[in-house]
């Protein structure tokens, strides 16, 4: 069967290919006409748009008989579920406040608020369309404070940021972590069906590092690592940082620890070009360098066997000593983007060279 269009009816039927290629039925009408005036065959046709004859058939007659514009008029009304808009708008508002592990349950709420019954799988189906997909819940701190954190934000740093522009301090975020001699599995690509085995061990022996990243420029790293995270390894990790930046204050972003409140710390830190800056508290969603120890777990620990303390140890040693390797990566991912525990999002200025 061949069709003959004009420049103008191919100008436009290319136009809607590229206009409503997500479009399902609107593209493939458009194809068919253009398959067939560039002379392919009815069976050709058939394999590419997994269409049957009389389909293409009555898309043909119905362009002959209307023309283009009221052959590509589509009024097709797709089916739109049992429930009404109004009862979807509602099911979404509910889900949005109350959590259901399971579809089933979220079959029996709708059986049991708007009288309809779904199977499991086309609640599914319901979800999806809504917009919900099955994913990890995420945990917060409850008792942190969103107006803290907020006036953190929104004064405090931003406050620190603009002295740094000034060339007159550096701000570094710090925190320790304490990674354990034992194999931890992760994810990875494997085969459906199989199991990709990995090596474990039962060690106890654990890293204890200190550590401060720079804000500004996050692949910069100052480190120690200690027998005990104290206020004696904090102080040490403050005179490395005043070592690294001669003649400028230094602004410690930190948590509420012990160590780090000490004391004598604080005395001694009166009498140099230190400054503690103590975040929120629990508030480890404020401290840029969690994403460093996020990172470090998935580059070191994740799915690699050890078989002595003494290599896992000198692996994590490793990638702390050659952390600029990861510079790319670093700058992408310890941004100074922050979202407090209220879900509010603030992005701040960062160097980019």
């Amino acid at each position: 069967m061949k069709l003959q269009l004009s420049t103008e009816e191919i100008k436009e039927l290319q136009r809607i290919q590229k206009k409503d290629r997500f479009h399902r039925r609107r593209f493939i009408k458009a194809t068919v006409l253009l398959m067939l005036h560039r002379g392919l065959s009815m069976e050709d046709i058939q394999m590419s748009l997994t269409l049957d004859d009389n389909t293409i058939k009555r898309y043909v007659k119905a362009f002959q008989e209307k023309g283009l514009k009221r052959y590509m008029e589509d009024g097709y009304v797709p089916y739109s579920g049992k429930l009404t808009q109004a009862q979807e708008q509602a099911l979404s508002d509910h889900l949005d406040e109350y959590l259901y592990i399971d579809a089933k349950a979220i079959c029996d709420y709708v059986k049991q608020t708007f009288r309809v019954r779904y199977t499991i799988s086309g609640m599914r189906d319901v979800l999806h369309r809504l917009g919900f997909v099955y994913k990890q819940t995420k945990a917060v701190p409850s008792k942190a404070d969103e107006a803290q954190q907020r006036a953190f934000l929104e004064e405090t740093l931003p406050e620190l940021l603009e002295e740094v522009a000034a060339g007159n301090a550096e701000v570094y975020f710090a925190d320790g972590t304490h990674p354990t001699h034992n194999t931890k599995t992760g994810r990875g690509w494997i085969r459906k069906g199989q199991d990709f085995e990995i090596d474990c061990n039962s060690g106890r022996k654990r890293v204890n590092i200190n550590a401060a990243i720079r804000a500004t420029k996050p692949e910069h790293l100052a480190y120690d690592v200690a027998e005990c995270i104290n206020a004696q390894s904090t102080q040490r990790l403050c005179r490395k940082l005043l070592k690294k930046h001669p003649g400028k204050t230094i602004y410690l972003v930190c948590d509420n620890a012990g160590y780090n409140r000490c004391a004598w710390l604080q005395d001694w830190a009166v009498g140099q070009r230190i400054e503690f800056v103590f975040l929120p508290t629990y508030s480890p969603n404020l401290n840029l360098i969690e994403r460093l120890w996020r990172f470090l777990r998935k580059e070191v620990l994740h799915s690699i066997y050890y078989d002595t303390y003494a290599k896992f140890r000198q692996a994590i040693i490793h990638f702390l000593e050659n952390v600029k390797e990861h510079r790319n990566e670093l700058r992408k991912l310890l941004t100074l983007n922050f979202r407090t525990v209220g879900n509010s999002s603030f992005h701040l200025a960062q160097t980019t060279s």
